[in-house]
């Protein structure tokens, strides 16, 4: 499942709680590969604070370098952790060089 509807999912379970039922079971817990790395992890969307991506937080300059390099949450799913800690040093690497 992509990580927006993840995101979405979750934002809506938390503004309705009592209508959230039918969107949670949406939710789950999957293993996956990484898009990007290739590498295996365990995508935790049932319960995203225990997902490994949880706490990278991603900002326009990072969502905007994936999609430059033909990434984007509608279409390739999560990222590892590693990935996305990663991305944040590229991206404030480049940053930090213009």
């Amino acid at each position: 499942m992509p990580a927006s509807k993840i995101n979405d999912l979750v934002k809506d379970a938390v503004k309705q709680p009592l209508q959230s039922s039918s969107k949670m079971a949406d939710l789950k817990v999957a293993d996956i590969n990484c898009p990007r790395c290739h590498k295996a992890f365990t995508c935790n969307a049932a319960d995203i604070q225990q997902c490994q991506c949880w706490g990278v937080g991603l900002g326009a300059d990072d969502f905007a370098y994936l999609r430059r390099q033909g990434f984007s949450a509608e279409q390739t799913g999560c990222l590892c952790r590693n990935c996305l800690l990663e991305i944040q040093i590229e991206v404030r690497s480049i940053v930090a060089e213009s």
